[in-house]
């Protein structure tokens, strides 16, 4: 019988070699992967010993030998039955090989009850005296099961031990490739004081995780609210931690430098944080990003910043940098002249062929409220078979927006067309326009565009449902006698 493919393949191909060295480097292997790695080859395991017949299944005999191998009760620890899985959790408890941890780990939350009462018996004494291998590996997979139906007891043991390890054990968690273990790690180690300024400052810098960055952030200002220790935050890629920092230079009267460098920072926290900490202050704020648009090209942060402080006087300064050479410069462009009142829609029009998606999209948000300044010839453009996405949904969002009969006239131009995607698009588009909007528009269609509507319906009349059909046909109109005389 053929054996389906799944991550499980090679050790089960190891397990059947005679070789001791071979199954002792799949055990190595099977210990270095990830808590992914280690859930998703308990299910496939599972998944295999269930499409196995029992006479074709010899671990069993495997387990119960004096002289099984780690790779095999390994595996048992993932079979389908669960008097093996407990007897094999019974065995690993002599293997100190974090292969073995992991296999305990996961069935710590095992469902039923005898296995993993067993499981946590024997994890709980290993980690009583861990060793950094135990702890990370239980740690990783602890946090992966925790949201399974008995999965919270092992990151609990975990948290509890954390609350008591000195720092040069908890160390290896702080480095860990898993997230929530060095989350975790680093909750217990700044609430209990054990991370030096230099390490706070480091991890609020650098670390990859964003919760962690601002929780060491706000622990190093605790640790040492010296100026020059918390302008090294200034340094991180997080918003909330350089905002933390300019905040507390701010409250304790210091480095008003700091706050005028920020005051084109890239995101508004930080922004909006600086500004607060100059107001009251000689510094004029509209009048420095004034200054700062004299730069050939300014920063993103500083159109923003004037839209902010500005006034709609200023529109004049802002308007050139709808050209700005990068697409964030652009958007901030357009959000800081209409924040100040200063947008005239129409200059907005040839940015919805901008390359960027997120200037085009930006242009269509502000113009969806202006559709009478957009040429039809324009939408038609952006829907182009073959075209940008971003500027077919740009198209679509002002088609939405306007007359529903302009609007079907252009969703059965795209129907009758070759491009699939636009023709989907449009197909949706109709029955949304006939379920509601077509329905409650009491003025029918001019008769040049009503005639336009009668040719494109009989086109496309075999691509439709038969009732999208007749509706359309009802509410426009199209059906009824027109007067072409005066009474």
């Amino acid at each position: 019988m053929p054996r389906p493919a799944g991550p499980a393949d090679f050790l089960w191909d190891a397990a059947d070699d005679p070789d001791p060295e071979v199954r002792r480097a799949a055990v190595d292997a099977f210990a270095a992967g990830g808590a992914s790695w280690w859930l998703a080859i308990d299910e496939a395991l599972r998944a295999r010993w269930a499409y196995l017949t029992p006479w074709e299944q010899p671990l069993p005999d495997q387990v119960i030998a004096a002289d099984a191998d780690l790779l095999h009760l390994a595996m048992a620890g993932c079979h389908r039955d669960g008097r093996l899985r407990a007897a094999a959790v019974i065995r690993l408890a002599d293997h100190p090989h974090p292969a073995a941890t992991a296999v305990l780990a996961i069935r710590t939350g095992d469902w039923a009850r005898q296995v993993r009462e067993q499981a946590r018996r024997i994890l709980g004494s290993r980690l009583a005296r861990p060793g950094a291998d135990t702890l990370v590996t239980a740690a990783v997979l602890g946090f992966a099961i925790r949201n399974r139906h008995h999965g919270a007891w092992l990151p609990g043991l975990i948290e509890h031990h954390l609350s008591h390890l000195p720092v040069a054990d908890i160390e290896p968690l702080l480095t860990a490739g898993d997230r929530w273990t060095r989350r975790a790690a680093f909750r217990a180690a700044t609430a209990r004081g054990l991370l030096d300024r230099q390490r706070l400052i480091a991890a609020a810098v650098s670390d990859q995780d964003l919760p962690i960055r601002t929780l060491c952030a706000r622990a190093a200002i605790g640790v040492s609210p010296d100026p020059a220790a918390v302008r090294g935050l200034l340094a991180s890629r997080t918003a909330l931690v350089r905002a933390e920092a300019l905040h507390h230079l701010a409250v304790h009267g210091e480095d008003r430098h700091a706050a005028v460098s920020a005051l084109g920072d890239r995101h508004p926290l930080v922004r909006a944080t600086a500004q607060a900490a100059l107001r009251g202050t000689p510094h004029d704020l509209a009048g420095h990003y004034r200054a700062m648009l004299a730069e050939d090209p300014p920063k993103p942060g500083a159109i923003a910043g004037l839209g902010e402080t500005g006034t709609p006087a200023d529109g004049a300064l802002l308007i050139p940098w709808l050209a700005h050479p990068s697409s964030r410069g652009r958007v901030e462009a357009i959000r800081a002249l209409r924040r100040l009142g200063a947008l005239d829609p129409v200059d907005l029009v040839p940015m919805l062929h901008d390359v960027s998606g997120v200037v085009s999209r930006q242009a269509a948000a502000v113009l969806r409220h202006h559709t009478a300044l957009v040429e039809e010839s324009t939408i038609t453009a952006l829907l182009v078979p073959g075209g940008p996405r971003h500027q077919t949904v740009a198209g679509y969002r002002l088609l939405r927006a306007g007359d529903v009969w302009r609007r079907l006239a252009v969703g059965l131009r795209l129907v009758a067309g070759s491009d699939d995607h636009l023709r989907a698009l449009a197909r949706a588009d109709i029955a949304t326009c006939l379920s509601g909007e077509a329905a409650t528009t009491y003025a029918v269609p001019a008769p040049d565009l009503a005639a336009e509507l009668d040719t494109l319906v009989r086109q496309v009349a075999t691509a439709l449902d038969p009732s999208w059909v007749r509706q359309l046909r009802f509410h426009a109109g199209l059906d009824r006698p027109r007067r072409t005389g005066t009474q």
